[in-house]
């Protein structure tokens, strides 16, 4: 029988606290060392004891957030800041809604991504933050966006009994919970491919290395660009890598507590440059396309429908985008696409990847309860399900409110089919001073590419930031 990695996963975002007895600011009983996995059997079916104190906290989570519809504030205006692509359509709807309600108007700044980081910390840092503003949790809340003094301590709010308790780590700092994760952390990216596109060109799914060239090849060979890679917006790229980095720590044990020590380095790992070496491998043999430095993430979905691509690392609830896609016009199905690992390292451990952007309200803001209010808002359980119900690559977020997931069949026989000795935690959520420099590892890695730089230079690049963040921080191990 599978262990319990898929109920962890797809059970609202792995593990939900025991909040009904523990109160929202307690987040002890979050610890833990393997986040995803668990060796204990399903519970029996007819074990309905926890289902039955979920339901229950459920209703009362959502009583108590529909309940709090104050006006007080009405006619304030809160604005909430965010990255490109962190805020749905079906949200912005729902801010209307709650204006309605509430009388608060939501002002949503949308910055591109390559541009979004220094920006809020350029406001931050100057006492101008936004009401609300986006990052993206784990470890950089506590050093690069000092949240213990930038953002409100959300740890008393009535949500906390709903929200993942392991969100609540990834959104926390020494016990208190600073966040909100609104994003599907439930599943993560994977290589979403194209069933008859495969079967047309005689290609298989790849499981090494070798096997994705052949694939690609073939694919190629049938008049198919393999791989959709948009590299434009300067924060895909690295997924490539990243999302597929777990089999580092199955490869070589201790590797990343290592990392974190600083008794290893990027650029001394043979396995962290036969990674990088092999993403510019496929670059040079052509399976990214032609345009691939100035496509953009948001043209995916349109070309994979197109058929003029076969593979794209997707959500795999971006699946029922493609194929409602005005671009659709071969009929694809749902069932003519599915999933795979891109085998990266000959990677096939599934990628487990808790963290995700998070909203978190400015310390210095006038307008604290009222963005308190929208965040209760977006948590009501008719809120939660019409995002799920109307944001296509959504197929849950992480909260327990009585809503109604929407994993297609695709998502969860793909999840089955990995257990918890087969999955481990992306490289940016297990290593320290990483994922802050994110938009640099990109631009590097997109420099390699043209012949700017040689992978050494890349992971040297790596370190060197590295050093730099954890200095700043007051590292003792970069001492």
């Amino acid at each position: 029988m599978k262990k319990k990695l898929v109920s962890l996963l797809l059970c609202g975002a792995l593990v939900f606290s025991l909040t009904a007895c523990s109160g929202g600011g307690d987040m002890s009983a979050a610890s833990t060392d393997t986040p995803a996995a668990s060796t204990e059997e399903e519970a029996p079916a007819d074990d309905t004891a926890a289902e039955d104190a979920a339901d229950d906290a459920a209703a009362d989570t959502a009583a108590d957030s529909s309940d709090s519809a104050d006006t007080s504030a009405a006619g304030t205006t809160i604005t909430v800041m965010a990255s490109q692509d962190w805020v749905e359509d079906s949200e912005q709807e729902l801010g209307k809604k709650f204006e309605e309600e509430t009388g608060i108007h939501v002002d949503y700044q949308i910055v591109p991504a390559d541009q979004y980081q220094d920006l809020l910390l350029t406001r931050l840092n100057s006492g101008e933050g936004p009401d609300i503003w986006g990052a993206q949790s784990g470890f950089a809340l506590k050093t690069t966006y000092n949240v213990e003094e930038n953002a409100v301590d959300l740890s008393n709010e009535p949500w906390m009994s709903a929200y993942s308790v392991f969100s609540a780590e990834q959104t926390g700092v020494d016990g208190k919970n600073y966040g909100l994760t609104y994003y599907d952390t439930t599943t993560d990216y994977y290589m979403v491919y194209n069933k008859k596109l495969f079967e047309a060109a005689g290609a298989t799914v790849p499981t090494t290395f070798a096997e994705l060239k052949d694939t690609c090849d073939k694919l190629a060979a049938s008049g198919v660009t393999p791989i959709y890679e948009p590299m434009a917006d300067g924060w895909h790229l690295l997924m490539l890598w990243t999302e597929n980095a777990q089999v580092h720590d199955k490869k070589n044990p201790g590797i990343i507590d290592k990392l974190n020590n600083n008794t290893a380095t990027f650029a001394d790992d043979a396995d962290l440059k036969l990674a990088v070496d092999q993403l510019k491998e496929l670059y040079d043999n052509g399976y990214f396309g032609d345009n691939c430095l100035s496509d953009e993430f948001a043209d995916a979905e349109g070309y994979m429908a197109s058929g003029e691509f076969a593979i794209c690392m997707l959500k795999p609830g971006a699946i029922n985008t493609i194929v409602a896609s005005d671009l659709n016009t071969e009929g694809y199905t749902e069932d003519d696409f599915g999933l795979f690992l891109l085998p990266i390292c000959d990677n096939q451990y599934l990628n487990i990847h808790p963290t995700g952007p998070s909203r978190f309200i400015y310390s210095g803001s006038k307008n604290i309860d009222a963005a308190k209010q929208y965040l209760s808002f977006l948590l009501e359980k008719d809120n939660v399900q019409y995002l799920i119900d109307n944001a296509a690559d959504v197929e849950n977020i992480p909260v327990d409110v009585g809503q109604t997931p929407e994993y297609s069949k695709t998502t969860l026989d793909f999840l089955d089919s990995y257990d918890d000795d087969h999955s481990g935690m992306v490289l940016q959520d297990v290593v320290l001073y990483f994922n802050e420099q994110w938009m640099d590892i990109n631009a590097d890695l997109a420099a390699m590419f043209i012949g700017d730089m040689t992978s050494d230079d890349v992971l040297k690049g790596i370190d060197d930031r590295r050093a730099q963040l954890a200095q700043a921080a007051g590292d003792s191990n970069w001492n």
